[in-house]
């Protein structure tokens, strides 16, 4: 059943959120290898809209790569499949794993993006995400009691992925 998206009415943090760490983490071992985390708390807006505070800033979002990086030993050669595989199982358990956004830069013209509140992909009509077409990396934004419980994060993987 769809829940409301509620994320940007969460509070700036001052620093990251050990959930938050944690959920990048867990991404990265039950991804096979393809994920990585390309950040997650920074204080900024977003990007391309200025006064617009960035869910980053609230702890709450992480960006998960799935570039291939062997000589600093990140990613996989075939990542971008590993990572869809990885985040159809994780949206199939969206409520179990906290996530209330995902946005996908790669596909053209402009990307797409899955929220809570539809429980569906939405393909953008109009440039909207700022590195769309082509980005290399998903962005996945938590709610508030999964981002700050480390715990609850380890526990939700566990129930969803029975292997790394």
């Amino acid at each position: 059943m769809p829940a409301p998206y509620v994320v940007p009415t969460y509070p700036v943090t001052a620093g990251k959120l050990p959930g938050t760490e944690e959920w990048a983490r867990q991404a990265a071992t039950h991804s096979q290898g393809a994920l990585w985390n390309n950040g997650t708390w920074v204080h900024r807006d977003i990007r391309g809209k200025p006064g617009q505070v960035s869910n980053h800033a609230r702890g709450v979002a992480l960006d998960l790569s799935y570039r291939f990086y062997p000589a600093q030993n990140k990613g996989t050669t075939d990542g971008r499949a590993k990572s869809l595989a990885f985040m159809r199982t994780a949206l199939a358990n969206w409520q179990t794993l906290g996530i209330a956004l995902v946005i996908d830069y790669w596909p053209q013209p402009f990307g797409r993006s899955w929220r809570c509140d539809r429980e569906t992909w939405r393909k953008a009509t109009a440039p909207t995400f700022s590195g769309a077409p082509g980005g290399d990396w998903w962005h996945v934004e938590l709610t508030l009691e999964l981002a700050t419980d480390p715990k609850a994060v380890q526990k939700a993987f566990a129930k969803v992925f029975t292997t790394p």
